[in-house]
């Protein structure tokens, strides 16, 4: 419980400090003449300020996102669109079209952690969707060099980083398959490296 409330405090922390920059944005927003622009960058805001939100709103335990019937294949297709670049190819290879009752933002949060993850030591992913004994699977493969079996628990507490000193570098924080657990755990799923 004093973990819990630890990191409750901590994120409380974080997002007022995330909250500074995303209002400087919207001011910034105001200012812009080029409405496509402006729009994108109202969406993206809007977007980030939701996620934060969301995710303070699940470690505090009020969870305030609704959980609504979500298409996966749309959500996964959405994150590949935006991630991938000409440094960064994504594959995906899904099964059927599959709906699930979830909290859309983060499910979406949690994989673009993962996503973030592997951008940093590879350049192609590939995605695997479907159902198996009435369960979603998503499996997601990169071509970086791995994870040692060894930390394969390590990497999903707060803050640890293989290589503190790359990760600096990186701009990590070590809590990006940490949030991407909860909130996989929260919806009833488990994350597994293998």
């Amino acid at each position: 419980k004093r973990f819990l409330k630890q990191r409750t405090e901590m994120l409380a922390g974080v997002s007022h400090d995330l909250r500074t920059p995303l209002t400087r944005m919207k001011l910034q927003l105001s200012l812009m003449k080029d409405d496509n622009a402006k729009k994108e960058l109202e969406h993206d805001i809007n977007e980030m300020t939701a996620m934060l939100n969301s995710y303070v709103s699940f470690v505090r335990g009020e969870a305030a996102e609704k959980i609504e019937e979500t298409n996966i294949n749309e959500l996964i297709e959405n994150i590949c669109k935006s991630n991938s670049s000409d440094n960064f190819k994504i594959q995906y290879n899904f099964e059927k079209n599959i709906k699930t009752l979830c909290r859309p933002i983060q499910i979406k949060r949690a994989l673009q952690n993962i996503f973030d993850n592997a951008k940093r030591y590879a350049d192609k992913i590939e995605i695997d969707l479907g159902t198996k004994n009435n369960e979603l699977y998503i499996e997601i493969s990169d071509n970086g060099p791995g994870i040692p079996e060894k930390n394969y628990e390590d990497v999903f507490k707060p803050f640890f980083t293989l290589d503190p000193s790359r990760n600096k570098l990186k701009g990590e924080s070590g809590l990006g398959l940490t949030i991407a657990r909860d909130i996989i755990r929260s919806h009833g799923g488990e994350i597994k490296l293998l």
